[in-house]
């Protein structure tokens, strides 16, 4: 807290919103400065994002419109504190605490007023939440078996990354039983097994998720099943979630999603706030333990293994070097991502590089999207979306092209050299904006055209000086134990 000052210029209450100003002070200039809301009471905590109206040298100020009412998960209060995050590109995030505690008065408001000034779509989810709850009550009768643990996912058809490392180390361990329940889609896709899906949400002691998973949303947990969220990603750099609050989402502030999580996974403790934020929970819950999807990338053996595997299905990447091109979507999520492919000129990249270099392409899962390749082209490019695990495409890779995608922390592990080909950094940026200042963050070479990029390949002009204390920051503290910190957190959590 040395070197900030903060001060609560305003605070406003009009109907049932509070909205807050607040100017922070450094001693030095503020580089980039991201000002979040935390709210306190005696047992919980919450943060939530703050627009940024002006910064000018070692000042910036904030504001932000709450409705107080429905901060807390199922849970009223007569009055919560004030607190403020402070992320200006530096290593640590700073919570600064006003000279004197400001202690807010809560309008309560009642489950009818709230339906009734909700949109349409949070009334249609809300009636679908009736249903659920309600079809649910028999299975919510039933007792919790003390052992099992059930591993739920709708990013796949099957098991993968962090979930799937989990699973396979916790069935090493005797007396737990052990459930799956796998199905790529949202709610229609995933109807069929909706019944499956209430008998395991109703019986186990441990639930583990990787995603925001539908059916959880609609229904209010039971107290003595505890539900983990085990992120498919590494790190936080892109906002996501609750701290896209005001931005092109559909989340609103009172929004269940996300919000009956006992514990969050992470990969560090850098990025805690972001995950409590983005999830909206409190910090306590998110536990930084490290990636278990990582900690392959340090098995030596594991990755010989894969090796000869890829060559021998690939064999005319044989001889060359890889390059790994794996961006992330744009627009919404699941059923809405894309990818300007056409942006990504194969023939004039290609034709401006060395001979020795052979493409692999690897497109976000909800991207439909491919860069096109000539024929001329067609032996060098390959499209392994559907085919490899990305982490196990880094295996063999000799350079990352990506954009705003997080394989970078999975890459940093291994030291790869990367190339951020960010064409569209201020629309991206102002569309989903990051937690921090893109250009200093990411640990290597931006570029913003083909020809560029070639030039950069080239002249090998990657900056992977940066690699190394990236990967320390954000995980160097775990490196290869992430897994067993999961399994051996499950198991206090199943004594």
């Amino acid at each position: 807290m040395d070197g900030y000052t903060v001060k609560i210029e305003n605070i406003k209450t009009a109907g049932f919103c509070t909205e807050i100003t607040v100017r922070v002070t450094g001693r030095d200039k503020l580089n980039y400065p991201r000002i979040s809301a935390c709210f306190y009471t005696a047992e919980d905590n919450r943060i939530l994002p703050m627009d940024l109206k002006s910064c000018d040298g070692n000042t910036a100020t904030a504001t932000g419109v709450f409705d107080l009412s429905f901060l807390f998960y199922k849970k009223n209060m007569d009055s919560v504190s004030v607190k403020f995050l402070l992320s200006d590109g530096r290593e640590d995030n700073i919570i600064l605490s006003p000279p004197e505690e400001t202690v807010i008065p809560v309008k309560r408001v009642s489950a009818v007023t709230h339906f009734l000034r909700s949109t349409p779509r949070e009334r249609k989810k809300t009636i679908f939440s009736i249903v659920m709850s309600l079809l649910f009550l028999p299975y919510r009768k039933r007792n919790v078996k003390p052992n099992r643990v059930t591993f739920m996912t709708n990013r796949s058809d099957n098991l993968t990354g962090n979930i799937k490392a989990v699973f396979y180390e916790m069935t090493k361990e005797p007396d737990i039983d052990i459930k799956v329940l796998c199905k790529k889609g949202g709610v229609k896709e995933n109807l069929p097994n909706l019944f499956k899906f209430f008998k395991l949400y109703a019986t186990s002691r441990v639930v583990f998720v990787d995603d925001y998973y539908h059916f959880i949303s609609y229904l209010k947990k039971k107290d003595d099943v505890k539900l983990v969220q085990l992120w498919h990603a590494c790190g936080a750099f892109k906002t996501f979630g609750f701290s896209r609050l005001g931005r092109n989402s559909d989340l609103r502030q009172s929004s269940p999603n996300h919000r009956q999580y006992d514990y969050v996974i992470v990969s560090s403790e850098d990025v805690v706030p972001y995950y409590a934020e983005g999830f909206g929970v409190a910090m306590e819950k998110v536990i930084p333990l490290g990636s278990p999807r990582c900690d392959a990338l340090k098995d030596e053996r594991q990755r010989d293994i894969f090796k000869r595997k890829f060559y021998k299905e690939n064999p005319q990447f044989k001889d060359k070097k890889i390059i790994l091109f794996a961006p992330t979507f744009r627009g919404g999520g699941m059923g809405k991502g894309y990818y300007p492919a056409e942006k990504f000129d194969v023939e004039r990249f290609l034709s401006q590089i060395g001979d020795e270099w052979s493409i692999a392409v690897k497109m976000h899962p909800y991207v439909d999207e491919r860069p096109y390749v000539p024929d001329k082209y067609k032996n060098r490019v390959s499209d392994f979306t559907m085919k490899y695990d990305i982490n196990d495409l880094l295996l063999v890779t000799d350079l990352l092209i990506t954009d705003y995608s997080s394989v970078i922390f999975e890459a940093s592990i291994i030291n790869i050299p990367m190339l951020f080909f960010a064409f569209d950094l201020n629309e991206y940026s102002s569309d989903r904006d990051f937690y921090c200042d893109f250009a200093s963050f990411v640990p290597g070479r931006i570029v913003m055209g083909i020809d560029e990029l070639a030039d950069a390949v080239n002249k090998e002009d990657y900056r992977l000086e940066l690699v190394k204390p990236f990967c320390n920051r954000f995980l160097g503290a775990f490196g290869g134990r992430a897994t067993v910190n999961v399994v051996n957190f499950t198991k206090e959590l199943l004594n």
